[in-house]
């Protein structure tokens, strides 16, 4: 099963910040165990989304740039903490910010999800960028960048 934890990208500041959306709903499947009769929307779930978010912002970097298409790897997650919980209904906007880009190596985002206007959740995310070289890994992750980025604004 593929999760897609990012409904839709907003908003793209290149090279400094990236800004998507997750809107959850009753429908969602984790609400069939998480939990009958209180659904709390999973905080690993919000973690993954933001790591999508994150990964994302450094793959469309290096296409922007003209760099060699490498996957973001998440690999350390560091002072993660969540808030409050999340629920049906609730439309999560997640922002991830460039502290450190390193094409060949590496890169760092500064995460946070907010609802409601308040942060929800925020920690700092590390990846490290691979070679892949699958033409149908290619054509799948262009696919869903060209859904998640219509209508995006650019700043």
């Amino acid at each position: 099963m593929r999760f897609h934890l990012v409904d839709k990208i907003t908003e793209i500041c290149y090279d400094k910040y990236i800004v998507g959306v997750k809107c959850i709903t009753l429908a969602d499947d984790v609400f069939d165990e998480h939990f009958p009769g209180y659904p709390i929307f999973p905080g690993s779930l919000i973690l993954e989304g933001l790591a999508q978010l994150s990964g994302s912002f450094f793959e469309i970097l290096m296409k922007e740039h003209n760099y060699a298409s490498k996957r973001s790897v998440l690999t350390i997650v560091n002072h993660m903490k969540f808030k409050r919980p999340a629920y049906p209904g609730d439309k999560l906007i997640y922002k991830a910010e460039i502290k450190t880009f390193r094409v060949d190596e590496f890169g760092v985002t500064k995460v946070t999800a907010y609802l409601d206007g308040e942060v929800l959740a925020q920690g700092e995310m590390f990846f490290n960028f691979f070679d892949i070289p699958n033409a149908r890994l290619q054509d799948s992750r262009q696919e869903l960048y060209d859904i998640c980025l219509r209508d995006v604004k650019y700043t």
